[in-house]
């Protein structure tokens, strides 16, 4: 629950603003993440867990249509996702959550 002293991070959405929210929690090369996806978004945001609450942004992933999904990561995040085979693994994860 979140509240003055359990604030969310900045940026991450407000489920009862936008009416609904779809969100699904992974664990991806032992960092708990948590996908989300806005109505009639196109983007999946990922955000780092800690302690199943949303603690910090770490990317999205976008063009999910596409043949390769595309992917943006913030700097930190990037630096755990060594290889483009570790980085593409993510962003199939998201994008096939994103068709469900």
């Amino acid at each position: 629950m979140s509240g003055p002293e359990n604030p969310m991070p900045d940026g991450y959405p407000d489920a009862e603003a936008l009416g609904w929210l779809r969100t699904a929690d992974i664990e991806y090369l032992g960092v708990h993440i948590r996908m989300t996806i806005k109505p009639n978004d196109r983007i999946v945001e990922l955000w780092e867990l800690d302690g199943g609450r949303p603690a910090r942004w770490l990317g999205n992933v976008f063009r999910i249509d596409a043949a390769l999904p595309g992917l943006y990561l913030n700097h930190k995040f990037e630096a755990v996702l060594k290889s483009r085979t570790q980085r593409d693994g993510l962003a199939h994860i998201a994008a096939k959550f994103w068709k469900s």
